[in-house]
């Protein structure tokens, strides 16, 4: 018989022991009560779901909604008054509700499709000399930053934000000379204040608003000009796909890079085989984000009816938290759940389920960007200097939903 909410939480998300490391919190759980009641980083309670199987299952089906404007129970406050509730001035809200992370059904099918013919796969095959130049660029400046390599560099700032940053925003078309206020503006939204993130949020959108209409006085060859020129998005869809491109292709993509590279520097044997087979690079990459993805949790979501994850009773209303990163090391669908094996992956490729790009509807849409991106950068890295090793242990910056370190100090020789 299906199992329903208990009437306290099990696990409390924002507990410091998951916090300071949570793979290893999320792996515990994963273990102890794979389906559960907890407390969730927003303070409200809901369902946590990490297995596997039931992680694709919630991802995929339609009547789990990222909007819980009008289900009843725990989700009756609608979207509006979720946001306002975490101090949202009510002039930001309508570019909130406009995001692609926060859409469902034909809205969210609608904004997706008017961006989606960048990212596909031949586009982004097409600038891949375009990444190698930059990975270039900015291998020549490590080595000049580092001397004779006995100067440690910080990866972070010095390499992967500027990659990262570089590759989204000549995508999108965001000016060089205004690229440091979207560095400035992703860290703040990360770990800032809610004061700052309000703050924040309202620079971005006045200047998104004022690029968008210089695209419309004087189009480009860039992303940018073609949402300004689609008649069918209002401005406010313009503001909020601009915003969510240039924040989601850099912010998660740098620390997609800095813990990949990590990894690899603490596994010589992946080093070397790598060295051997370069053809596995790509494999490679896939490998990383299964195991150490910058994203652990998804969107917090909430059923639309009644219905059943893994044997136990969910009722609609309730608030479904699925977590990523402990679906992607669950030992019921992977060999080697929490390391990393990439031969295992070249064999299996897509058929192994990895959801560290999400799954369902809401698969991220750059997937083929990141994984270029993470191919190219990696294999640049350690190539060129194959003894990069860390100087000192990183910062990780408590986050429920990431593993996003603050510095990676390297030598590399």
């Amino acid at each position: 018989m299906p199992e329903k909410a208990p009437s306290v939480p099990v696990v409390d998300l924002r507990d410091p022991a998951i916090l300071d490391d949570p793979m290893r919190g999320y792996d515990r759980i994963l273990t102890e009560s794979p389906i559960c009641w907890a407390r969730l980083p927003s303070g409200e309670e809901g369902w946590l779901i990490t297995r596997a199987d039931d992680v694709r299952a919630v991802l995929s089906d339609p009547a789990v909604r990222n909007d819980p404007t009008g289900l009843p129970g725990q989700g009756a406050q609608t979207q509006e008054e979720t946001f306002l509730a975490l101090g949202t001035p009510p002039e930001h809200l309508p570019y909130l509700r406009a995001s692609l992370l926060s859409l469902d059904g034909a809205e969210h099918t609608r904004l997706r499709r008017s961006i989606s013919h960048a990212f596909s796969t031949s586009r982004v095959a097409k600038l891949r000399p375009r990444v190698q130049q930059l990975v270039d660029e900015l291998l020549d400046g490590l080595d000049s930053a580092s001397g004779a390599g006995n100067t440690p560099v910080n990866l972070i700032d010095e390499y992967a934000y500027p990659l990262a940053m570089t590759v989204v925003c000549e995508l999108v078309g965001v000016p060089e000379a205004d690229r440091t206020d979207w560095w400035r503006w992703g860290k703040v939204l990360v770990s800032g204040t809610p004061q700052e993130a309000t703050a924040t949020l309202g620079e971005m959108f006045a200047y998104c608003h004022t690029l968008i209409d210089r695209r419309r006085a004087e189009p480009r060859e860039d992303l940018i000009s073609s949402v300004a020129a689609q008649e069918e998005l209002t401005d406010v869809d313009a503001v909020a796909v601009l915003v969510f491109l240039v924040l989601a292709g850099h912010e998660t993509m740098a620390h997609l890079l800095s813990n990949a590279a990590l990894a690899l520097m603490r596994d010589p044997a992946h080093r070397e085989l790598l060295r051997t087979e370069p053809e596995l690079w790509p494999a490679a990459v896939r490998e990383l984000v299964r195991t150490d993805g910058p994203v652990q949790l998804a969107r917090l979501r909430y059923a639309a009816t009644d219905m059943e994850v893994g044997g136990v009773r969910i009722s609609a209303g309730d608030a479904v938290q699925v977590v990523l990163g402990a679906a992607n090391r669950d030992p019921a669908r992977f060999a080697h759940p929490r390391a990393a094996d990439v031969r295992w992956q070249a064999e299996h490729g897509p058929r192994e389920g990895n959801v560290g790009f999400g799954w369902g509807p809401h698969f991220c849409l750059g997937v083929a960007l990141a994984k270029l991106e993470a191919e190219i950068a990696l294999r640049g890295l350690f190539e060129r200097f194959p003894a990069v090793s860390p100087v000192t242990e990183p910062e990780w910056v408590p986050l429920p939903r990431g593993r996003h370190r603050v510095t990676l100090d390297v030598r590399l020789r």
